[in-house]
C-alpha cells in the first residue's frame, strides 16, 4: 500500500476532524470512535502491527498505538497515523470474535 500525503500551504488550510457525533443506529452498541479521524484504511489483521511498525520506522508519528476493542461479533484493531498537517489516518482492522 502506498499513501500518498500533500502538504498544506499554509496552516489556516488545515482543519483536521474533531471527535464525531456519537449515534444509535449502528447494528450493534458501539456509538462510534472515541478520537476524531480523517481517513479510516482497512488492512489485513495479521498485516497491522508490521504496517505500524514500518510508518514509525520510517519517522511517521504514531498518535494512537494499536488498541483492540470489540462490538457485536467483531473485534476490532486499530492504530492513528497523525500526517503532517495533523489528519489522523486510521489503519483498522476487523474479524469475527473467535469463539
Amino acid at each position: 500500500m502506498i499513501i500518498i500525503l500533500q502538504q498544506s500551504i499554509s496552516p489556516e488550510d488545515v482543519r483536521p476532524n474533531s471527535v464525531s457525533k456519537k449515534r444509535l443506529d449502528y447494528p450493534t452498541d458501539w456509538e462510534g470512535p472515541d478520537f476524531g479521524w480523517d481517513t479510516y484504511i482497512h488492512v489485513s489483521w495479521d498485516d497491522q502491527d508490521t504496517l505500524v511498525e514500518e510508518v514509525r520506522g520510517k519517522g511517521g508519528e504514531i498518535a494512537v498505538e494499536p488498541f483492540i476493542g470489540a462490538h457485536g461479533n467483531w473485534e476490532f484493531k486499530n492504530a492513528c497515523i497523525k500526517d503532517p498537517d495533523g489528519y489522523n489516518i486510521v489503519l483498522g482492522s476487523m474479524r469475527k470474535i473467535q469463539q
